[in-house]
């Protein structure tokens, strides 16, 4: 009988690409609301409102948008169909702006942008004409003289103009704004006789209606456009050197709201995973597949995605669970969140930002709950017969080194057989936890999870002991 120590040495993140037995001890095929920043395993931290007063109405909300101003930043929310505005104090949330109509699946796109000296957010719903909110009131965008009363559904600012697409009556069609300037103005598609370098107008993407533009996203040398089944560039500073040429391959679909754009490279979320474009060609992201259970079954209709600091944040829907997924894109590794429903995401400064089901605003990373509900972690190290299932494994002893506020559920699986244990952690890293195990089998699994919603961190190199002996000794 010989003597094996199994070490984690640092916790990785989500591996779900192959078999357990073969990714690394410090990956996970399953885990849920745990942190491995630095390689050590910590319950992750949970959100706080920045607005106490929950967003009005009972339907899904179905827009966040941070509106920056030069005093302070105004939170916008569309719900049912009505837009809202929150800027702080005790006046709570106002309603700026009723559409006269509700859609579960309504989408709106929100850009700001400059007209005059003014900044101005605009809101597409693709619906009716596109709105335009100066922190005060809401007024209608464009005109008919201007060609620009138009119903589209997705907005951006590229090279000062503004580009729109979603016309459901042109659904290959793509405009965009005069180049602001002297009498000129992003509220005018039309003509400018005096300068065809400065003029808007249209030209079509595409030459299928059964293939309609889905979202247009600015980058700083070009304008993404995504169709349903395709995927198009447009090149050029003006409408006398514009090119639009298609990307090779066919483009897997994405929602409009799981896309966006990070240090010039568009990400965008498909049913099988996360991809990227990088300014040249549109590819599925190399370690997509690390979620490929989580994504396997999930619905990307009511995705949503967004950005802080070095990571992504996006949702998808899955056995019926909003799950939160973040991706890492320093240490290319994903984690998983769950246990609340996920509306929107948005972002201010550094932080991201969540609509949860409580419907109120929070900041993601703060506090010790979600919004005051307990944060239920699990974390399962990988199934494994540790490259030889010829031998019988005998658990022995589980050395841990951490810290908490609660104690550990450690759930040891051997041979298919489970066994529960508790350990009660050191309050400082001085101290290693070891605890007694029992049963053996050929293969073994160790389950972290907190209990009642504690917080403890596991640091790194967790050390289990074995004997290990052949069927027959």
């Amino acid at each position: 009988m010989a003597i094996h120590n199994m070490v984690i040495e640092r916790f990785i993140g989500l591996d779900q690409s192959t078999d357990e037995s073969m990714i690394a001890s410090g990956c996970t095929a399953e885990a849920i609301n745990f942190d491995t920043d630095g390689g050590s395993l910590s319950v992750c931290r949970g959100f706080e409102p920045v607005c106490t007063y929950p967003i009005p109405g009972s339907e899904p909300v179905q827009r966040l948008y941070v509106f920056k101003q030069p005093a302070k930043d105004i939170l916008i929310a569309i719900t049912g169909g009505v837009v809202y505005a929150y800027a702080g104090g005790s006046g709570g949330w106002q309603s700026i702006y009723d559409y006269g109509v509700s859609g579960v699946n309504q989408h709106y796109c929100c850009v700001t942008a400059q007209i005059g000296t003014e900044d101005y957010l605009l809101i597409a719903d693709g619906s009716s004409q596109i709105i335009k909110y100066d922190g005060e009131s809401v007024t209608l965008f464009g005109s008919a003289e201007g060609c620009s009363d138009i119903a589209c559904n997705y907005i951006d600012m590229y090279r000062g103009r503004l580009f729109a697409a979603g016309d459901s009556e042109h659904p290959n069609r793509l405009y965009y704004s005069m180049l602001p300037g002297d009498d000129r103005s992003i509220e005018n598609w039309g003509y400018y006789p005096a300068s065809p370098s400065v003029e808007g107008g249209h030209v079509e993407i595409g030459e299928t209606c059964g293939d309609p533009i889905t979202g247009v996203y600015a980058m700083s040398n070009q304008l993404l456009i995504f169709k349903r089944n395709s995927l198009y560039r447009l090149l050029g500073d003006r409408p006398g050197n514009f090119t639009v040429e298609r990307m090779a391959g066919e483009c897997e679909r994405t929602a409009s709201a799981a896309v966006c754009v990070h240090n010039d490279v568009v990400y965008y979320l498909t049913k099988h995973g996360l991809h990227s474009f990088n300014g040249v060609e549109a590819a599925p992201m190399p370690d997509m597949r690390r979620i490929r259970r989580l994504m396997e079954g999930a619905s990307i209709t009511q995705s949503r995605m967004t950005f802080a600091g070095d990571k992504l944040y996006f949702s998808v829907t899955t056995g019926g669970r909003s799950r939160l997924i973040v991706y890492d894109l320093t240490e290319r590794k994903y984690l998983a969140y769950g246990g609340f429903t996920v509306y929107d995401l948005g972002m201010t400064e550094d932080a991201p930002l969540i609509v949860s089901g409580t419907r109120r605003v929070c900041e993601w990373g703060r506090g010790g709950s979600f919004d005051g509900a307990a944060i239920e972690a699990s974390w399962r190290t990988p199934l494994t017969d540790l490259g030889d299932g010829s031998t019988v494994k005998t658990l022995r002893q589980l050395y841990l080194r951490g810290e908490g506020s609660g104690d550990v559920t450690v759930k040891t699986r051997v041979g298919g057989v489970t066994d529960s244990y508790r350990a009660a952690l050191p309050e400082t890293y001085d101290g290693v936890v070891e605890l007694p195990l029992k049963n053996e089998g050929r293969t073994l699994c160790i389950t972290f999870e907190n209990r009642d919603g504690g917080a403890f961190t596991l640091a790194c190199g967790v050390q289990l002991e074995i004997s290990v002996r052949r069927r027959t000794e």
